[in-house]
């Protein structure tokens, strides 16, 4: 039943390269990998610009006797980057658990989540930050709105104010976002503590979006999690109900993509990509999908049918597995499914970022099997 729901959505074969053949090898993959993100970047997140800029981190405020009961250390980090132009900084909040300690100082080394907030304070309502250190796990957070504003400011503002752009394939703020995650990122490497190999990043809706053009383009993210993302997110968009590219045409989200993505309004099924390709950029790392039951404007069942579909890249160039189900029809009530290098939970409820969401990506992440 997945298939013949694949088959009749009629999606671009993730596969197929412009010269014609069909990607099989890791060779062939990396050529099309390259492909698509060429499509990607021109047809729906934009271009960022094209110089790396150097990436520092100041750390402005520390707590290392009193955080969470004595349990953790807190840090409010300044992420200075150096650009051709002049320079950009935004705070982010920085929380670990403590560490083992041996003659020298701290020895252990932790998983981190680079999360995407909505919040400017150290934790937002959707992160149950000292469950997460409990379970032995750091976040990095950071406020989207302190890289470029959520408004249709005309890119006056924020990181957007540092480059020059056009209107159509110059990098909307959902790209913008995702550039901040990788300068996070960048800090995260020079840190002893930072397990490097388990470094997630994760979002909710909008940020959500915003996570899988940051586990795309960055492969420094072993694990990318996506939470509710919907239309423009994980959810491909032939068959989908809900949201569709129309909604991202306006004051309230126009800013997010590239000015091209908008010439999709009304014909998505017209477009010379799906979703599936952003979320096959991240093969063959470590991808995790979730939706809610009732969240009818993401449509779960596309975002579900998205994952699917990237699998065929896990199994086909890698010989792994990607979306593993142990079924063949797509789910209508909650299901975790755990085992793949594509992860996928559906929980009862609404359009939200749940305790119980983060206790799945814990677990998940704490599998031996999903690490990389």
């Amino acid at each position: 039943m997945i298939k013949e729901e694949l088959k009749k959505r009629a999606l671009p074969d993730v596969l197929s390269s412009e010269d014609g053949t069909r990607a099989v090898t890791k060779e062939q993959w990396e050529r099309r990998r390259g492909e698509i993100a060429q499509i990607l970047q021109h047809e729906y997140c934009g271009f960022e610009p094209p110089l790396r800029p150097q990436t520092e981190g100041t750390v402005t405020y520390e707590d290392s006797r009193c955080a969470f009961a004595g349990k953790a250390v807190y840090q409010k980090v300044d992420i200075c980057c150096r650009l051709v132009n002049g320079g950009f900084t935004f705070p982010c909040h920085l929380t670990r658990p403590k560490g083992r300690m041996d003659g020298v100082g701290e020895t252990e080394k932790f998983p981190v989540f680079v999360y995407l907030s909505f919040s400017q304070a150290m934790v937002d309502e959707l992160l149950p930050l000292e469950e997460i250190i409990d379970n032995g796990f750091a976040v990095a957070a950071f406020y989207y709105q302190d890289i470029a504003p959520d408004t249709d400011d005309g890119f006056a503002n924020g990181i957007a104010a540092a480059y020059g752009r056009n209107p159509f394939d110059s990098w909307g703020k959902v790209r913008m976002w995702a550039w901040a995650a990788s300068r996070v990122t960048d800090y995260l490497q020079t840190l002893d503590w930072v397990d490097q190999n388990r470094i997630a990043v994760v979002g909710h809706s909008r940020l959500g979006k915003t996570a899988l053009v940051a586990g795309a383009f960055d492969e420094r993210f072993s694990l990318t999690i996506s939470n509710d993302s919907g239309g423009a997110g994980a959810a491909i968009f032939r068959g989908k109900t809900g949201e569709m590219v129309k909604n991202f045409r306006g004051g309230t989200s126009g800013h997010w993509f590239a000015g091209n993505f908008r010439n999709y309004v009304r014909r998505e099924n017209e477009m010379p990509f799906d979703m599936h390709y952003l979320l096959s950029m991240i093969a063959p790392r470590n991808l995790y999908v979730c939706s809610a039951k009732e969240d009818a404007h993401a449509d779960p069942r596309s975002e579900f049918l998205s994952c699917a579909a990237a699998s065929e890249v896990y199994e086909t160039v890698f010989g792994i597995d990607g979306l593993v189900t142990g079924q063949d029809t797509i789910p209508d009530e909650p299901v975790v499914f755990p085992e793949g290098n594509i992860g996928y939970h559906m929980r009862d409820g609404h359009h939200f970022l749940s305790r119980y969401d983060w206790q799945c990506f814990m677990k998940y992440r704490s599998d031996s099997r999903h690490i990389c």
